[in-house]
């Protein structure tokens, strides 16, 4: 039975999924097909590549250093998060804390990126075989988030976060031959999104990418549709859900290194649902 984990992100509060991850190699569990979006993306790069306790530090230690995020980094580099230092100063070859591109590239499991086109407004889906040794721009598209970010751009297309377009992409992992599906939400299972918390953004993103604008401003309704459906699939067996019982006042940005390590070990905890739902 072919098994697809999914990671939907939600920027610090995926420390969640982070602890997920760790809990899988831990005990070996293995899945051979990985959806990540936005900083689910990262997660389930580095869970592929076999590096326990790797992506932690992307949530506990280096947000707060100045160079990671902030609003001096977005005087500095026009986004609130430092995407070169994040994913090329930090991570590549080298570096102080690089994917193991040769175990990620050996891996028989098989990924795919969510990101958004920023143009269209639609999603678009990148291989594994996008990432490179020195080139991960499709990782760090699936990441970028609009308005607190610039896009990224990759020939010549400007690309924004995964979760504008297709935030829970389970109906991707049935294209690609799943018949059973885990799913890592960072909010709470009946924490609908509120389409009035992206107004604002919306009419700021609509300036420079109108289609990317009416996208976010549909968000939500994206968002709890398919978060609906995942719970009807879920009382089907064909789903299982992993959600947080408590953020512990962790957001996107907003973090204190003691609540992350909280959320992450929370995850860890609740990873343990898997062994019974794979059996």
């Amino acid at each position: 039975m072919r098994t697809a984990i999914i990671d939907i992100g939600g920027g610090m509060r995926d420390a969640f999924g982070a602890g997920i991850l760790d809990y899988f190699l831990d005990e070996k569990i293995n899945v051979p097909l990985c959806i990540g979006v936005s900083a689910g993306a990262s997660n389930l790069v580095t869970y592929i590549a076999g590096q326990r306790g790797r992506i932690i530090n992307y949530y506990d230690n280096y947000p707060n250093r100045w160079q990671y995020m902030g609003w001096r980094t977005f005087l500095l580099h026009g986004s609130f998060l430092n995407m070169k230092y994040i994913y090329e100063d930090l991570s590549f070859p080298g570096k102080e804390n690089p994917l193991d591109y040769d175990a990620y590239e050996k891996s028989e499991k098989d990924m795919i990126l969510v990101a958004t086109n920023a143009l269209t407004g639609n999603a678009e889906y990148f291989s594994k075989e996008t990432i490179s040794r020195t080139d991960v721009r499709t990782l760090e598209a699936s990441g970028t988030i609009p308005v607190l970010c610039k896009p990224t751009m990759i020939d010549n297309i400007p690309y924004f976060d995964g979760g504008l377009s297709d935030p829970i992409p389970y109906k991707k992992a049935f294209e690609n031959g799943a018949e059973k599906i885990i799913v890592i939400i960072t909010k709470r299972r009946d924490d609908f999104r509120d389409p009035e918390k992206d107004r604002t953004a919306a009419r700021i993103l609509s300036w420079k990418y109108p289609e990317s604008g009416k996208t976010l401003l549909k968000r939500a309704e994206t968002y709890n549709r398919e978060l609906k459906e995942i719970l009807e699939l879920e009382s089907e067996g064909k789903v299982l859900l992993l959600a947080p019982d408590d953020t512990f006042g962790v957001t996107t940005t907003k973090h204190r290194r003691e609540d992350v390590r909280k959320l992450y070990d929370h995850g860890y905890q609740k990873a343990q649902a898997v062994k019974e739902f794979l059996s």
